[in-house]
C-alpha cells in the first residue's frame, strides 16, 4: 500500500516538473485568472498554489505577499491529498481545523475553498483556492466558476508543456532531416541507415500528431493558401465541424462570417508581419467566445484556441454588478469614504459623503489625490462639537489591524447627528491595507426616537396592554403591560402580524371585529386569547380606529384588560352556589326518599323470610339489593353536597389500612397484587372511621377497574410536614403535620383532558350502568370535610396515583421539622426553571433564605439561553418536567449536552416514578426527583444531595 502511495506521489511530482512552471516569473494570464477567482467569490485572498515535495509555491496570488510556504502549511496540501473540492465554511466550527496554525495566527483563516488542479493523467499538482478571514457560505454557482477557472489554468499549463515538448520534437525532427539530407550526399552509406533515418522522421511526425491530439486546446494548421492541413479532436468539438469536412478547405470559405472580423485581421497580421498574435473574440455562428494564440510558420499558420464563453459570461456579470454598485453609490443616502491605512491616500468617496460634511467644493481634489485623509479630517473637524472624542475615535478605528466593525455617533455644531461605521478591507500585498467608512445623517431618526420614547414612557405607566397595529394587521406599538400580559417582548412582535401573535379562541373572528371597527369606529367585548406560553386568558378588549390628518383610517388602537381572575372567581362562586343548591335539594328530598325506600326494604326482607319459593326469594333479594343501593346513593349525594358529618374520633390509620388490605385480598381478582407500606410512628388523625373507610374502598375499586388484566396496587402511609413553600403550591394546604396516604396502581391511566373532571359529580369514564360518577366526588367531599386535600397524577398506559393528605392531631408547626439538619448553602448559584411565577418566586425566596443564589427562567428555551451565559457559575438546576415551548426532559438533555456534570433536581406533579427512574438510569448520576408540591426541607435536601454526589 505504501509503495503505491509513493509511486503515485513520484508520478505527481514528475508531472509537475514537466510543466517547467516552478519558480518562474509572474505571468499576466495567471494573474488575471486568480483575480477573477477572488472577484467571483468576493474574497480578499486567492491563490494558484503548486505543491512540490517540500513546499507550496504560489504562481499567482491576490491578498497575500508570500511566495512560498512549507508543504504542510494551511489547507492546500489537504485538498491535494483529497483529490477533490475542499470547502471549509468556518474553520473554528471544525475540531479538525480549529487548531491549525493558519487559523489561530496570521492570516487568521476562517473560510477556505480549494479546487484541485488535475493533469490529463488525473494527477493533482496543486490548487486554485479562495480564502477569507471571516466565515461564509459559497454557492454552487461560485464553485462551478472556480472549477472553470481551474480548467483554464490547466489548459495554460498544458499549452506550456506541449510547446516545450514540441520544441524538443522540432529539434529532433530538424536533426533527422539534416541527417537524412547529409546521408543523401554521402556515398557509400548503406540503404539500411537511410531507412532508419526515414523511420526516425516518421516516428517524430507521429509524436507531434499524438501531442496535438492529446492537448485540451483546440489546434489547427493552415497552409499558405489558408486551407486546413490539420485539426485535432478538440478543434472538431469547438468548431462543431468534422475533420473530414474541413481538411483541404479554405478557412474563409468554411467560415464566411469570420471574414473582416478580428479573426481575419489578426491571422493576416501574424502571417504578414511574421509575429505571434494573441486575442479574444466572439464568433456569432457558434455563439461562443474564443481565446486564440496564432503562430506563423514556414508552411502557413498554427492556431491554438480555447472556448472561454463561461469566463466571459462571468466577467460580464461581474461588470454588471460593479455598474449596479456604482449606481447605488450615486443615489445612496449613505456617505462612503475609503482610505489607505498606511499612506492616508483616499481610494474612493461618493457625493453623499461630501454633502454630509459640506465639502462638495473639494471633491475633485480628493478624487485626484490632492487631499489625503488628514486633510479631509481637518475639514470635518470644523463642524464637530467634541473634537477630542472625534479624533481619538478616528485614530483608534483607523489603526485597527483586524476586520472588526467600529461604530460611533458624531454631534455637529448645526445640531445634526451623524452615525459613523467603519471596517477594514484587504488589498494585494498587505494584510490589512485600508478602511471603509460609512456615514449616515440620523438627525431625524434621533428626534423621532426621542418622541417615541416619551410617548412610550406614558403608555408603559398604565396597567392595561396597549397595542397599535396598522390596517394590514402589522404590530406597530407594544407597551410594557402587553409584554407582561402576553409574554412576548416588544422586539419579538414589532412588525409581526397580529394574527400570528394574538391568537383568539372561542371568540368572534378578527375579520368581524375589524369590519365593525372600520364601520363604527370602535368595538368592545370579551376575548379569549393564548399567551406565549399557551395559557388561556380572558380579556376585556376595546378597539378604536385611529385616523390620519386627512381623516382617513390609519391604524387600530387596542386596549386589553386581563379579567381572567375575575371570571374565575365568578365561576367558582356560581359553582359553589350550584353545589349549595344540590345540597339543599338533596337534604330536602333525602327524608322522603328514605321514607319511600324504608318500607320497600323492610317488606322485601319480611316477605323473603316467609317465602318458601326459590323463585320468589330471588325476586325479593333483587328488590332488597336495589333498595339498599338507592339508600347508599342518597347517602353519597348527601356526603358530597353537604359534607355529611359522622362521629369524629381519634383514628390510627394503620388499623384502617389493615382492614382495607383484608377486603382487597379476599374480594379482588388474584391477578392484582396488593402491597402496603406503613411507616412507623404514624400520627393520629381526627375523623370518621366509616367515611375514611369509604374513601379508601372507593379509590381501591377504581384502581381495580383500571386493571382488568391484573397489575400492582400499592398503599403507602407516612407522616409529612407541610411548610409555607408547600402551602404556596396548593391552595387547600395549611402549614402543619399531615398523614399522607398514597394509592398507586399500574392500570390504564387517565387521559389529561379527563383528569381535571374526575372529581365532578356524575362524571365517569366507565360504560353505562357500571358507575354512578359519585365515587370520587364523595371522596373529595369527605376529605375536604376532614380538612384535607387530594392530589392525583396519571400517565396513560402507565397508571394513576392518588395522594390523600389528612391533618394530624395537634398539627401545629413543630421545631423538629422546621430545623432538620440539612447543611446550608455556600452561595452556590442555582437555576430554577418553572412556568408558574408563584412557584418560581417561593422557590427563589426559600433557597435565598438558605444561603443560595438563585437565577430563574420561565421555560426551557429561556433556561438554555441563561445557562449558556452563566455556564461556569451555575452549580445546579431545579427543572419542572411539564412546561410549554420546551418540556423538562428536553431542557435537561440540552443542559447535559452543554455540561454533562451539571446536577439536576427534577420536579413535577404529574410524572410517575417509573418514568423518572428510567430517565435517571439513562442520564447523569447527579440527578434526583422531587414530586410537587414539596416542602422547603425536601427542596433543601434534594439540592444538597445532588451537589454532594
Amino acid at each position: 500500500m505504501n509503495s503505491l502511495v509513493l509511486d503515485k506521489e513520484a508520478a505527481r511530482l514528475k508531472t509537475l516538473r514537466q510543466y517547467e512552471i516552478l519558480d518562474t516569473s509572474q505571468e499576466e494570464a495567471f494573474e488575471d485568472l486568480v483575480m477573477l477567482a477572488a472577484q467571483i467569490c468576493d474574497t480578499p485572498i486567492a491563490l494558484i498554489n503548486l505543491v512540490d515535495a517540500n513546499r507550496q509555491w504560489f504562481k499567482a496570488k491576490v491578498g497575500i505577499d508570500l511566495v512560498e510556504v512549507p508543504r504542510e502549511f494551511g489547507f492546500c496540501s489537504i485538498c491535494v491529498e483529497k483529490g477533490d473540492v475542499l470547502i471549509v465554511p468556518d474553520t473554528l466550527a471544525s475540531e479538525k481545523y480549529a487548531t491549525s496554525c493558519v487559523v489561530i495566527a496570521e492570516p487568521y483563516v476562517r473560510f477556505y475553498a480549494g479546487i484541485p488542479l488535475k493533469s490529463p493523467e488525473g494527477l493533482v499538482i496543486g490548487t486554485l483556492c479562495v480564502v477569507d478571514t471571516k466565515p461564509r457560505e459559497i454557492t454552487q454557482k461560485q464553485v462551478d466558476g472556480l472549477r472553470s477557472l481551474a480548467r483554464l489554468i490547466m489548459r495554460q499549463l498544458e499549452v506550456r508543456r506541449n510547446l516545450n515538448e514540441l520544441a524538443v520534437i522540432q529539434i529532433d525532427y530538424k536533426q533527422a532531416k539534416e541527417a537524412l539530407h547529409h546521408s543523401e550526399h554521402i556515398l557509400g552509406k548503406a540503404e539500411e541507415e537511410r531507412l532508419q533515418l526515414l523511420e526516425r522522421e516518421h516516428a517524430a511526425s507521429n509524436r507531434i500528431l499524438n501531442i496535438f491530439e492529446s492537448i485540451t486546446d483546440g489546434f489547427f494548421a493552415l497552409d499558405n493558401n489558408w486551407c486546413f492541413s490539420y485539426l485535432n479532436k478538440q478543434a472538431e468539438s469547438l468548431l462543431q465541424r468534422k475533420r473530414s469536412e474541413l481538411l483541404g478547405q479554405n478557412l474563409w470559405s468554411a467560415f464566411p462570417d469570420a471574414v473582416d472580423s478580428k479573426f481575419y485581421h489578426e491571422y493576416r497580421c501574424a502571417v504578414t508581419e511574421r509575429i505571434s498574435v494573441e486575442f479574444e473574440e466572439f464568433y456569432q455562428p457558434l455563439n461562443a467566445w474564443f481565446a486564440v494564440h496564432a503562430y506563423p510558420s514556414a508552411d502557413g499558420l498554427s492556431v491554438y484556441f480555447q472556448d472561454i464563453t463561461k469566463r466571459k459570461l462571468a466577467e460580464e456579470q461581474l461588470n454588471c454588478q460593479q455598474a449596479i454598485m456604482r449606481s447605488m453609490n450615486s443615489v445612496s443616502p449613505l456617505g462612503y469614504y475609503v482610505v489607505n491605512k498606511c499612506s492616508g491616500q483616499v481610494f474612493f468617496l461618493n457625493n453623499r459623503f461630501c454633502k454630509i460634511w459640506g465639502i462638495e467644493h473639494l471633491q475633485q481634489e480628493m478624487e485626484h489625490g490632492k487631499f489625503k485623509n488628514k486633510d479631509v479630517i481637518a475639514e470635518c473637524l470644523k463642524l464637530v462639537v467634541d473634537i477630542p472624542a472625534f479624533v481619538e475615535n478616528d485614530k483608534l478605528i483607523h489603526n485597527q489591524n483586524n476586520p472588526n466593525v467600529g461604530e460611533d455617533e458624531i454631534k455637529l455644531k448645526d445640531g445634526r447627528v451623524i452615525r459613523r461605521v467603519s471596517t477594514s478591507f484587504r488589498q494585494d500585498g498587505e494584510c490589512c491595507s485600508g478602511r471603509l467608512y460609512i456615514f449616515e445623517d440620523i438627525t431625524e431618526r434621533k428626534r423621532t426616537e426621542q418622541q417615541m420614547r416619551s410617548g412610550a414612557a406614558l403608555l408603559d405607566v398604565t396597567s392595561d396592554a396597549i397595542i397599535l397595529r396598522d390596517l394590514s394587521n402589522k404590530i406597530l406599538l407594544w407597551n410594557k403591560s402587553a409584554e407582561k400580559l402576553y409574554g412576548w417582548q416588544a422586539e419579538e412582535v414589532i412588525d409581526s402580524s397580529a394574527s400570528d401573535i394574538l391568537l383568539c379562541i372561542k371568540s368572534p373572528q378578527y375579520q368581524e371585529i375589524y369590519n365593525t371597527v372600520l364601520e363604527k369606529g370602535c368595538w368592545q367585548g370579551e376575548l379569549i386569547r393564548l399567551t406565549k406560553s399557551g395559557q388561556e386568558i380572558i380579556l376585556d378588549s376595546c378597539w378604536t380606529l385611529v385616523l390620519d390628518e386627512h381623516q382617513k383610517p390609519k391604524s387600530i388602537l387596542t386596549v386589553d384588560t386581563d379579567i381572567t381572575q375575575k371570571k374565575q372567581l365568578e365561576s367558582q362562586f356560581l359553582r359553589a352556589q350550584r353545589v349549595e343548591s344540590i345540597g339543599t335539594l338533596a337534604s330536602g328530598i333525602a327524608h322522603d326518599l328514605n321514607n319511600v325506600l324504608s318500607p320497600i326494604l323492610m317488606s322485601a326482607q319480611l316477605l323473603n323470610n316467609k317465602s318458601n319459593s326459590p323463585r320468589e326469594s330471588q325476586i325479593l333479594s333483587i328488590i332488597e339489593k336495589n333498595a339498599k343501593r338507592g339508600a347508599d346513593l342518597v347517602k353519597q349525594v348527601l356526603s358530597f353536597a353537604r359534607g355529611m358529618e359522622g362521629e369524629r374520633t381519634k383514628i390510627q390509620l394503620n388499623h384502617l389500612i389493615q382492614e382495607i388490605q383484608q377486603i382487597v385480598e379476599q374480594t379482588f381478582p388474584k391477578s392484582i397484587d396488593f402491597y402496603t407500606d406503613i411507616k412507623p410512628n404514624l400520627q393520629v388523625i381526627n375523623g370518621d372511621n366509616t367515611q375514611l373507610h369509604q374513601v379508601l374502598i372507593n379509590l381501591c375499586l377504581n384502581a381495580r377497574d383500571a386493571m382488568p388484566e391484573g397489575g400492582k396496587l400499592t398503599l403507602n402511609a407516612e407522616n409529612i410536614f407541610i411548610d409555607q413553600n408547600f402551602q404556596s403550591m396548593h391552595i387547600d394546604a395549611k402549614v402543619g403535620q399531615y398523614v399522607l396516604l398514597t394509592l398507586t396502581d399500574t392500570g390504564i391511566g387517565i387521559d389529561r383532558k379527563n383528569l381535571d373532571r374526575i372529581f365532578e359529580p356524575f362524571f365517569t369514564t366507565k360504560e353505562f350502568g357500571q358507575g354512578t360518577g359519585l365515587g370520587l366526588s364523595t371522596v373529595m367531599g369527605i376529605i375536604k370535610g376532614h380538612g384535607g386535600f387530594v392530589n392525583v397524577s396519571s400517565t396513560v398506559g402507565k397508571g394513576t396515583q392518588f395522594k390523600v393528605y389528612l391533618p394530624a392531631v395537634n398539627s401545629g408547626i413543630t421545631s423538629n421539622h422546621l430545623h432538620v439538619e440539612v447543611p446550608r448553602g455556600n452561595g452556590e448559584l442555582i437555576l430554577v426553571v418553572d412556568d408558574e411565577p408563584s412557584i418560581r418566586e417561593i422557590t427563589k425566596a426559600s433557597l435565598e433564605s438558605y444561603n443560595y443564589e438563585v437565577i430563574t427562567a420561565s421555560d426551557g428555551i429561556e433556561a438554555v439561553a441563561i445557562f449558556a451565559q452563566h455556564k461556569n457559575k451555575i452549580k445546579a438546576a431545579i427543572i419542572d418536567m411539564m412546561m410549554p415551548n420546551m418540556d423538562g426532559s428536553t431542557t435537561i438533555s440540552t443542559l447535559l449536552r452543554m455540561n454533562p456534570l451539571i446536577p439536576i433536581v427534577a420536579v413535577s406533579g404529574l410524572a410517575t416514578s417509573d418514568s423518572i427512574n428510567l430517565y435517571k438510569d439513562n442520564h447523569s448520576k447527579k440527578f434526583t426527583f422531587v414530586p410537587k408540591p414539596y416542602t422547603a426541607q425536601e427542596l433543601f435536601s434534594a439540592v444538597y444531595k445532588v451537589l454532594t454526589l
